[in-house]
C-alpha cells in the first residue's frame, strides 16, 4: 500500500479533502480513531465529509495496523490520526514509515508552540522524540504547497 500519514486534531476537513486528498491523488483515507471507530453516528460524519470517490476506512488503532500490514492493493492512501500518541502505537507495531505530517495539533493550555498551527504537551513531545529516536522524520506541513517546518531540528533543544 502506498501511503503517508498525517497527524491533525481535526482529522478530515475541508483541508484534507482539498489542500490534500485531490492535490495527491489520494483514493483511500483510512482514519485511525479508537473512539470514532466505535461510534456509528460519528463515522458518518467523517465519512461524509470526504468526496463520494475516495474509499473512507475507519478503524481503532489494532484493527488499522492489520489493515495496512495486509492490504497490498496499490491505492494512494491517507492515514489520518489525531494524535501523536496514535502515531507512535501504529510505527511501533512494525509499520514502516519514514516520515510523518504533522498538519495540525492546536492550542490547548500548556502546550508548547513549535508553529502557528503546532503546540505540542510534553507526552506530544515524548512520542515525538520516540519516533525520532526510531528513524522517523516530523514534517509540519498544513497543505502540500506549504513550506515545510522540520518538527526533527525543533526539537533538538527537549
Amino acid at each position: 500500500m502506498d501511503f503517508i500519514i498525517r497527524v491533525d486534531d481535526r482529522l478530515i476537513h475541508g483541508q484534507v479533502t482539498a489542500g490534500w486528498v485531490r492535490p495527491l491523488g489520494i483514493e483511500r483515507i483510512i482514519l485511525v480513531n479508537d473512539e470514532i471507530a466505535g461510534d456509528d453516528w460519528e463515522k458518518e460524519i467523517y465519512t461524509l465529509a470526504v468526496p463520494p470517490e475516495i474509499e473512507v476506512k475507519i478503524f481503532p488503532v489494532v484493527e488499522a495496523v492489520e489493515y495496512i500490514k495486509t492490504n497490498n492493493d496499490k491505492k494512494k492512501t491517507m492515514v489520518l490520526t489525531n494524535s501523536l500518541q496514535d502515531a507512535l502505537k501504529i510505527l511501533k507495531s512494525g509499520i514502516n514509515v519514514t516520515k510523518l505530517n504533522i498538519g495540525g495539533l492546536h492550542f490547548e493550555e500548556g502546550k508548547k508552540s513549535f508553529a502557528t498551527y503546532i503546540f505540542l504537551s510534553d507526552e506530544d513531545i515524548n512520542c515525538a522524540k520516540q519516533m525520532i529516536n526510531s528513524g522517523v522524520t516530523l514534517e509540519g506541513r498544513e497543505i502540500p504547497g506549504s513550506p515545510s517546518i522540520n518538527i526533527n531540528n525543533l526539537l533538538k533543544e527537549y
